[in-house]
């Protein structure tokens, strides 16, 4: 699980941002420059696009620290998504989860602490490069307004969630040495809004961005399991994936119905 980034520890989190910086824009170049991914123009679309190749299940979970996770079996690595989260939560967790998935030689071979902490701070990084390349100059071209609503139209702008822009622009601030906007960002770092998608709607931006789906969608890997036993009807895991899938989906509608 990622860090919880506060404005107490902002500064501590840009520290670890250095240590990996290059090492995580070579992983997002390898993605930006590859034709055969790079195919669609929405960030987040992709991000769900290359998820379903794994097998993304999308299902609701009432817990807002949760935002996504990686299950393995049998060695395979299956992508799930809590759409309980606004949309942009679910943005950046898609990108952070592949990240784990696509770059990740450590967290699914073995438990050290310092090793598994950088690889989350890595897919956070990612995540970051994948949605947020460009949002210092868009906020900086933005019209003279309350600090807080140029932040949503980042926000919008660039599909991401409150704290990745900031989080975003406080690097940006750091290394322009920007004291202003750097002290700026640590004010409103903490706030929480409850009534966001009314404050989306008075600015004349699209709610939905930061509104939860409540998607149940296994369909991707159903459709993976059903490949896989055309080709080899033959073998018996099949019978497995299939049960693995359902006591899943039993899980979901219990959750669901909790919801209710």
């Amino acid at each position: 699980m990622s860090e919880l980034i506060t404005a107490a520890n902002i500064d501590l989190v840009i520290e670890k941002n250095n240590e990996i910086r290059n090492e995580v824009l070579e992983q997002t170049m390898k993605l930006q420059v590859n034709p055969a991914i790079m195919k669609v123009a929405s960030g987040p679309q992709l991000a769900l696009l290359i998820l379903q190749g794994f097998g993304l299940i999308q299902m609701p979970i009432e817990d807002k620290f949760w935002s996504g996770a990686i299950f393995v079996k049998s060695g395979k690595r299956i992508p799930v998504l809590n759409t309980a989260l606004p949309r942009a939560n679910q943005y950046f967790a898609a990108w952070h989860e592949i990240y784990h998935l696509i770059f990740d030689k450590v967290s699914f071979d073995h438990f050290i602490e310092r090793d598994n902490t950088m690889e989350e701070r890595k897919a956070e990084c990612f995540a970051a490069g994948m949605l947020l390349a460009g949002v210092d100059r868009y906020f900086i071209e933005l019209p003279e307004m309350d600090f807080v609503s140029k932040i949503f139209l980042c926000m919008s702008a660039f599909q991401a969630t409150y704290k990745a822009v900031l989080v975003s622009l406080y690097e940006y601030a750091v290394q322009s040495e920007n004291e202003t906007l750097a002290k700026r960002i640590k004010e409103v770092f903490d706030l929480e809004f409850e009534d966001m998608p009314q404050r989306f709607q008075k600015l004349g931006l699209d709610d939905s961005l930061v509104k939860p789906s409540y998607v149940v969608n296994a369909a991707s890997l159903q459709e993976r399991i059903r490949r896989s036993k055309a080709t080899n009807p033959e073998l018996n895991y099949h019978k497995d994936n299939e049960e693995f899938l359902i006591n899943i989906m039993k899980e979901i509608s219990m959750i669901t119905r909790k919801g209710e």
